[in-house]
């Protein structure tokens, strides 16, 4: 049976079970209560009971979900959410529903902010962050202004409402300046607390004023300023307060620090001293500090810039206030009174405002009254002072409280103009009271007013989301409130007959009261005169029925002090009391002429401009602005709902909140909802939650919506109670109650169905058994009995007798039956084989035959083929051999005249090399002198070095001039040759024939010569050998002399403590460096040298050369003889390659001895400059002679060394003679070896002449000549290359720097750090490459001991890394790249610190490649650094690319397909679409976690690094995922809990498949991962609180609880947590310790280790790639 909403007096509604069908017409209804009591409910048939919804959609985040919308089903998901779930916040459409909890939740912090931030209203659970999220968003995607109207009772928590919004965009839109105006907008809430808050019996912190604050956002949405708006300040708090309730707390702060040193001057004491703060009996508020609470105020104050001074002001004021109550004033009989001068506070009251007190005692008793003739003093009764004086009190507080807010309104002001804003308003809402006054009707006037726009403002979305779903616009039918508006603001109504009335100088309420009777009684419907009462009248609201007393409404409209005392307070020397009662203030709204937008009603001015506006009026048009404001702005709304009046924590009083309800416009924008098409789903929506009640053949069709249609018009047959529309199905109310009743039956007959089929299926089973049973029983027991019956000795005997003659009959017919197979089996095999034989014979007679003809067939065949073969054989080898015999004759020739070159270019240089050993003789005989009297010419040194400086100029120029010459006549001899050609092909053939004679000699004398010209080459090749062994230990013994000069470099070190000593060192080293110059001469004019030989042997060779003999000796028959088959073309290819083959080995021997030399350049250029080093070191040394002399008697021992050194210099000596030596008889050989190679070329170039095979190739003559020509051009072009070409460098052992320039610094960094880009670099190279070549670079700036080098790399590096990540700052790849290179960079500076705690995995060779000179552990630190910095931003932008993808992934979509089902959204829809192609899924996540790690591992991250990143990001994962599921009660559901599970379980498999286990990820969803498990998990029993308890030990007690409260069934078959399990479980966490927070902090970053890893890599072994742009650097 259905369930309905029965009215109940205590409860508003209570729910009841129908027990008996009801029918039409039937008086009564026949209802169950829920605890068990029967009753006949009498019913009007025209108004049948509402019904309940069901349990599934019972606590929705938003009441327009529910499928039968009235108030009882409002109220109870209101009290089950608020009581069972403890969600104190509900949407009701575009209405947020905020329930007062009276207790402090954790769901306020910045991490809930930044969870809300840029999520759409309805993806997060309801919140007053959500609003302010979808204000600001709306703002800045319209660019429209905004406002959020935050109304309710007092007490309701609407100032605390107000203060989370204004905290939110200060959170959200944070400028980039320092001005900090987020924190002075913040700022202004204190104060205006301070100033206009009091606690009343309803709230401890109630806002006794209504206030509207624009905040104001520039074109960046960044808040720029502010502005606020005040509206009717309760003044008469000032000077009364009822019982347990206190002034403004500014005055109890003030009295609590009146002991303070800065405060003693206002002579304040306790609250209870002051008529003004001890009126209520209550001057102290449980849990409030007003100490603190003021030094609170004094700081908001210095934010919002206002200081000292003026605080001081503001405090005089205050405290003159307080004395100004403590007045006495004394009757003086019945019309007089009188105040006495000696009255302390009065003293003190004019003290502070620097008042006369002898006027104003005078005029606080006595009035003056101006009439057309006559001036009249009147004196006052002591009530009437009394009155008076608390008016001026009030006055002045009033002045104060306006110019405290203009003070904080010129302090949030900006600059320019703003763009858009969002206000927020924080009014009153409707009040009825047990005595109504003044108040209560400007607030419920005020009321009405937003109700309308209210009103309005929902009509309007109804009809916009009616117009875009196409739905056809149904007339509603809504509260229109305009009546009423009337009644109080029209012509001649309420407020203007008051005005009139406060303009009579005799005007009364009484009279004021009788006019409104006269007026409205009985011609207004919405007027009342009460029965009982004369002094009240009655409106009808919109919410209720309110009586007001008229007593004092005259009185508080007209808000007038007496002239006198206002005159007096103008006349002060207080600035701040002058300026305050000023006729003309300033304006406390600046920026309200922003707002260019007139009303649409005109507001009434006073008709007599003259007389000042009374506070009915200003409350009018201040409110006409308002209305002005907010229809300007995009409204919404939070309603603030006070649960019960005794403050109690997550207590429902459902009377109360149902008055509110029916107040505040919820129950209203309810019923308009419910009037047409309530519930509405998205057609997704719709297919997942009822895809059940739909047929195979509906699931068949592709389009989801098209189903969706076709089940709708199957399952509800009325079409007037659903309506398509482009993105939603819009339903009547009860419509999808229906359909969740035909879901609930269809689930509960497929349970029956499946209950039936597992237990018939388990009575079978179980049948069956049993029968098997019997039937295996009943079978021995028939057995039994039958073998029992049978046993006698004649059935005995007579069954031994069958079996017997059963025996011998079987075998008998067996034995018949195998002889007849037997026979026929034989038959068969004889008839088979002889078949068999017959046709075998046949077939090897056949086969027989035909191999005999194949055999002589075959061997005719093969003779002949032989024969072809070996005549056609014999014709290729002949002509093969001619060919071959012709090439090896050519290529012979070809290689000894290569030979021959060399040898005349090795002759040239050893010449040059026995030049440089006299040369050196001579100098070291010049050294020697130099050495005896180096004293002399000391002063001569730099003179002759300057000299031989030029001399080293002038001997390049000469070397580049003999180049040129070398060149020009190159040229030269290539245009010879050509010349020489021409000649050749002219006279060919007239001396062919008389080469014919001599042919047959010249072929004798060839064969010869080719064998001695083979001797000959193997002794020369074997001279070559000898040679290249010599020129090795040449080389060899240079590097001795460079060890050896490196040995005397650290002896010299040694010793320059020895300072007699240092003069004669100084000798030799000088003396050493001389040499090494004149080494430098000597290789320079030995590759001069080279060069000229090598074009005189290319003269010689081409003078000897004879074309004309040649020509003679060819005859024609010769050429026509060669000619035939084509040889002469063949050994003319073959001449070609030979000749290429030599001059490619010609190039390259004479490029291999061209890089020795320039080595051995190289190294004396390396000595040089280690000499110049020891000489700067010796000119350092010199300054300090003085003090080394007094230590000369201590370190005479020392000097035993010297003999040593004087030792190794001889041996030096004699090493260079030696060397002489070699090179002078090696100069003698070549000489001798050059004049017989000469003699052989002339001898094989005569043999060349003799070549029979010539003879063959006449026909062939034109195309040889040609191509000979050709040849020759490729020659000198490649004579021409090999001259001009650079020489490279000897590939030599590197000691792993980078050799640079001070000035190529930028040009590294533009090029190895700001140019580079990863991709193009990181395949196929070691890891961290560019920090190796940056460390190479360190090491040489090391090398050369250079601190100002070495220090200016450091920073320009550092600098460039900085720079680069600052213009990648959102680059993941680039950030990748270079935090790996500042890992690898750091980590080099580690390895070669020369530390031992770094040295330990070195090699040997590593560790001699360590820094010599400087400790870079400050460097070391600056970089440790910039790698934090730059790990820390490389996971922000990790964070923010996957940040998006977790809580659709993870949370959202649904990895097990179909175990899920959609729950209604309401008005606040999560999707529009009928596909979600576009959301990400846990694909998406997987996809973007192996990004990230592959291109860690291609960028070379280390490994450790690599984890602890991994670990940060799956800490995001699942905190956000956790603290979303905080945030979303439709997400807590079992089914989603299995979902997550499966979703950390594919994380997991992530983790092993990339072998990352190791990396302690797993344990950072260990939260997720026991939320999911406590979603899932049984919630009933003690036993299970307790396992909860012991399982979910990373959760802490909020969480779980909040976990619990948000569980939400998605189907009737689940049950809601009990609060009663609630409370248990929370028992039970009570011992725990943890900390008292619901959200994980998503910012919260682990600690960043960077491990120390050696490279492997060694340092001499990196090349540099070209890709890099860095060949101005230099391997050493």
């Amino acid at each position: 049976y259905n369930r309905v909403w029965i009215p109940d007096n205590e409860e508003v509604w209570r729910s009841a079970e129908i027990t008996k069908n009801y029918k039409a017409g039937d008086r009564f209804l026949h209802v169950q209560l829920e605890d068990g009591t029967e009753l006949n409910y009498p019913v009007d048939p025209a108004a049948l009971p509402p019904l309940r919804n069901p349990d599934i959609l019972v606590g929705e985040n938003d009441l327009t979900a529910l499928s039968y919308l009235h108030e009882p089903a409002v109220l109870h998901n209101l009290k089950v959410r608020f009581v069972e779930s403890k969600l104190i916040y509900t949407y009701s459409g575009i209405i947020l529903v905020a329930i007062n909890p009276y207790k402090q939740l954790p769901i306020y912090g910045d991490a809930i902010i930044h969870a809300y931030s840029g999520q759409n209203m309805g993806d997060m659970d309801p919140h007053i962050f959500a609003v302010a999220e979808e204000a600001y968003k709306q703002m800045a995607r319209n660019n429209k202004n905004q406002s959020i109207i935050v109304s309710g009772e007092s007490g309701a928590g609407k100032t605390v409402s107000a203060r989370y919004t204004m905290r939110y965009f200060a959170t959200v839109s944070k400028s980039s300046s320092n001005a900090h105006v987020e924190d002075k907008v913040l700022a202004s809430n204190p104060i205006t607390e301070a100033v206009g808050n009091a606690k009343t019996t309803r709230n401890d912190n109630s806002s006794r004023f209504g206030k509207y604050t624009e905040i104001s956002f520039d074109q960046s949405y960044q808040i720029i300023g502010a502005n606020m708006r005040t509206y009717l300040l309760e003044k008469s708090r000032v000077v009364f307060q009822s019982e347990s309730e206190r002034n403004y707390h500014i005055f109890y702060q003030l009295c609590a620090s009146a002991m303070q040193p800065e405060f003693k001057h206002l002579k304040l004491g306790s609250a209870e001293e002051f008529n003004y703060t001890r009126m209520g009996g209550s001057t102290v508020i449980e849990g409030v500090d007003d100490r603190a609470n003021m030094v609170e105020t004094q700081k908001t104050f210095a934010l919002l810039g206002l200081k000292g001074d003026f605080q001081m002001d503001v405090f005089k004021m205050l405290a003159a206030i307080l004395h100004l109550g403590n007045v006495e004033i004394t009757a003086v009989g019945d019309e007089r009174s009188s105040i006495s001068l000696e009255d302390k506070h009065l003293s003190i009251f004019c003290e502070l405002l620097d008042l006369n007190c002898d006027k104003m005692a005078q005029w606080m008793c006595h009035r003056k009254i101006i009439t057309t003739s006559e001036t009249v003093i009147k004196p006052m009764t002591r009530a009437q002072a009394v009155n008076a004086r608390d008016a001026l009190a009030k006055k002045i507080y009033s002045h104060l409280f306006n110019f405290i807010v203009e003070r904080i309104n010129q302090a949030l002001q900006f600059p320019g103009k703003q763009h858009t804003f969002i206000g927020v308003l924080d009014i009153y809402g409707f009040e009825t009271f047990d005595v109504n006054s003044f108040e209560q009707f400007c607030i419920n006037y005020a009321n009405e007013k937003l109700q309308q726009q209210f009103n309005l403002h929902v009509f309007k979305l109804e009809q916009e989301e009616y117009m875009k779903e196409d739905i056809p616009w149904t007339l509603i039918d809504f509260y229109d409130n305009q009546p009423v508006i009337d009644l109080i603001e029209a012509k001649m109504g309420i407020l203007e007959l008051l005005d009139e009335e406060c303009l009579l100088p005799h005007g009364t309420d009484e009279n004021w009261l009788q006019k409104l009777y006269n007026n409205f009684v009985n011609k207004n419907a919405l007027f009342e005169k009460p029965r009982m009462s004369n002094t009240s009248f009655t409106v009808q609201h919109f919410a209720d029925k309110v009586e007001y007393k008229c007593e004092g409404f005259l009185e508080k409209n007209r808000d007038t002090v007496h002239e006198v005392l206002v005159e007096i307070l103008k006349e002060s020397k207080f600035h701040l009391c002058a300026n305050s009662f000023q006729d003309n203030p300033v304006s406390i709204s600046p920026f309200s002429s922003t707002i260019n937008i007139r009303s649409a009603r005109p507001v009434l001015k006073s008709p007599n401009k003259q007389l000042r506006m009374t506070v009915g009026s200003k409350f009018r048009s201040s409110l006409s602005l308002l209305m002005v404001t907010l229809n300007a702005t995009t409204p919404h709304y939070v309603r603030c709902i006070k649960p019960n009046d005794e403050k109690l924590p997550f207590e429902f009083d459902s009377k109360r909140v149902a008055q509110q309800l029916r107040a505040c416009g919820v129950l209203e924008t309810i019923r308009i909802s419910a009037q047409s098409y309530p519930s509405r789903w998205t057609y997704i929506e719709f297919f997942s939650r009822y895809s059940i009640l739909m047929t195979q053949q509906e699931l068949s069709i592709n389009d989801k919506k098209q189903i969706c249609k076709i089940v709708l018009q199957r399952l509800i047959q009325d079409h007037n109670q659903y309506q398509f529309g482009r993105t939603k199905i819009f339903f009547r109310a009860g419509q999808v109650a229906y359909l969740e009743k035909l879901r609930s039956d269809k689930l509960r007959h497929a349970c029956i169905v499946i209950q039936k089929s597992v237990r018939g299926w388990l009575q079978r089973k179980k049948f069956l058994h049993i029968k098997q049973a019997a039937i295996i029983i009943q079978q021995y027991f028939r057995g039994q009995r039958t073998v029992r019956q049978a046993i006698t000795a004649r059935t005995l005997k007579q069954t031994w007798a069958a079996i017997i003659i059963q025996k011998y009959c079987r075998g008998y017919l067996v034995r018949r039956l195998c002889q007849l197979i037997h026979v026929a089996a034989v038959t068969i095999q004889a008839y088979t084989r002889g078949f068999l034989a017959r046709k075998k014979y046949r077939q090897m007679l056949e086969e027989h035959k035909a191999v005999i003809l194949q055999k002589y067939a075959r061997a005719w065949l093969a003779r002949r083929r032989f024969q072809n073969i070996r005549r056609f054989v014999l014709n290729i080898q002949l002509s093969y051999r001619v060919q071959q015999l012709q090439k090896k004759i050519e290529e012979q020739s070809r290689e000894n005249h290569g030979l021959l070159e060399r040898l005349t270019s090795l002759a040239s240089t050893h010449m040059n090399d026995m030049d440089t050993i006299q040369k050196l003789e001579l100098d070291l005989e010049k050294l020697t002198a130099q050495k005896r009297t180096y004293e002399e010419k000391g002063k001569k040194y730099k003179e002759d070095s300057e000299q031989k400086m030029l001399k080293l100029e002038n001997q390049n120029k000469e070397l580049q001039e003999q180049k040129e010459t070398l060149e020009i006549k190159l040229q030269e001899k290539t245009e010879e040759m050509k010349e020489k050609m021409d000649d050749l092909t002219k006279q060919l053939f007239n001396d062919v024939q008389k080469e014919e004679n001599q042919r047959m000699i010249l072929e004798k004398n060839f064969q010869n010569q080719k064998q001695d010209y083979e001797k000959e080459i193997e002794l020369l090749k074997g001279e070559i050998k000898i040679l290249k062994e010599e020129k090795t230990q040449l080389q060899h013994q240079i590097q001795q002399e460079i060890v050896i000069q490196d040995g005397l470099k650290m002896e010299v070190e040694q010793l320059t403590k020895q300072a007699q000593k240092i003069p004669e060192l100084q000798k030799e080293i000088e003396l050493l460096q001389t040499q090494k110059l004149d080494v430098e001469k000597q290789a320079h004019s030995q590759k001069r040298e080279l060069r000229e030989k090598m074009s005189e042997v290319t003269k010689q060779l081409l003078e000897s050369y004879d074309f004309e003999d040649v020509r003679s000796r060819l005859s024609t028959e010769d050429l026509e003889h060669l000619n035939e088959d084509g040889e002469l073309w063949f050994a003319y290819e073959g001449l070609k390659k030979a000749t290429r083959v030599l001059e490619s080995h010609f190039q390259s021997q004479k490029e291999i001895y061209e890089k020795e030399i320039e080595g051995l350049n190289f190294k004396v250029e390396h000595l040089s400059q280690d000499i110049n080093h020891l000489q700067k070191l010796f000119r350092e040394e010199n300054d300090i002679n003085d003090g080394i002399r007094l230590e000369v008697s201590r370190l005479t021992s020392e000097n035993l060394v010297i003999p040593d050194l004087k030792q190794q210099v001889s041996e030096l000596e004699n090493q260079k003679l030696d060397l002489e030596n070699r090179l002078q008889e090696q100069a003698v050989k070549l000489k001798e070896k050059m004049k017989e190679m000469s003699n052989r070329l002339h001898h094989e170039l005569e043999g060349d002449r003799t070549q029979r095979d010539l003879e063959e190739k006449l026909d062939m003559k034109d195309r040889i000549i040609k191509k000979l020509e050709d040849q020759i051009k490729t020659l000198t072009k490649t004579i021409e290359k090999a001259v001009e070409a650079h020489v490279p460098t000897l590939s030599k052992e590197y000691i792993g720097m980078m050799e640079y320039k001070k000035e190529d610094e930028e040009r590294i960094i533009q090029n190895l750090i700001l140019d580079l880009k990863p991709r193009g670099v990181v395949v196929n190279m070691i890891p961290g490459l560019p920090a190796h070549i940056l460390f190479m670079c360190v090491r040489y700036a090391d090398y050369l001991n250079d601190a100002d080098m070495l220090k200016s790399f450091m920073n320009v590096t550092i600098d460039g890394i900085k720079q680069v990540v600052k213009d990648h700052s959102e680059d993941f790849e680039m950030l990748s790249f270079w935090l790996s290179n500042a890992y690898y960079f750091l980590n080099c500076l580690k390895q070669y610190s020369g530390e031992e705690e770094f040295m330990k995995s070195n090699t040997p060779h590593q560790n001699k490649n360590c820094l010599k000179h400087f400790d870079l552990s400050e460097y070391r630190q600056i970089l440790s650094d910039l790698a934090i910095r730059i790990y820390h931003q490389f996971i922000i932008v990790m964070e923010n690319n996957i940040q998006p993808m977790i809580v659709p992934g993870m949370l959202e979509y649904e990895s097990l397909q179909g175990i899920s089902g959609l729950k209604p959204t309401g008005f606040r829809k999560r999707s529009s679409s009928i596909d979600d192609t576009d959301t990400y899924t846990m694909t998406s996540i997987l996809q973007q976690l192996s990004y990230f790690y592959s291109t860690m591992c291609q960028n070379g991250l280390d490994s450790e690094l690599l984890k602890q990143a991994v670990k940060q990001l799956f800490f995001l994962i699942g905190a956000i995922t956790l603290n979303s599921l905080f945030l979303r009660k439709d997400m807590c559901s079992c089914r989603k809990g299995m979902q997550i599970r499966c979703n950390i379980s594919y994380l997991e498999e992530w983790l092993k498949d990339k072998n990352l286990q190791s990396s302690n990820a797993k344990e950072t969803l260990e939260p997720l991962s026991q939320a999911a498990w406590l979603l899932q998990v049984k919630k009933i029993t003690d036993d299970d609180a307790k396992e909860i308890c012991e399982h979910c030990t990373s959760l802490s007690t909020v969480q779980i609880v909040k976990i619990l409260n948000s569980y939400t069934p998605i189907d009737d078959f689940e049950k809601r947590v009990t609060p009663s399990f609630v409370r248990k479980v929370q028992a039970m966490l009570n011992s725990r310790e943890d900390v008292p927070q619901l959200m994980l902090d998503t910012k919260y970053l682990f600690q960043v280790t960077f491990p120390f890893t050696p490279s492997p890599h060694a340092l001499e072994m990196i090349q540099v790639p070209s890709s890099f742009k860095l060949g101005f650097l230099t391997r050493v």
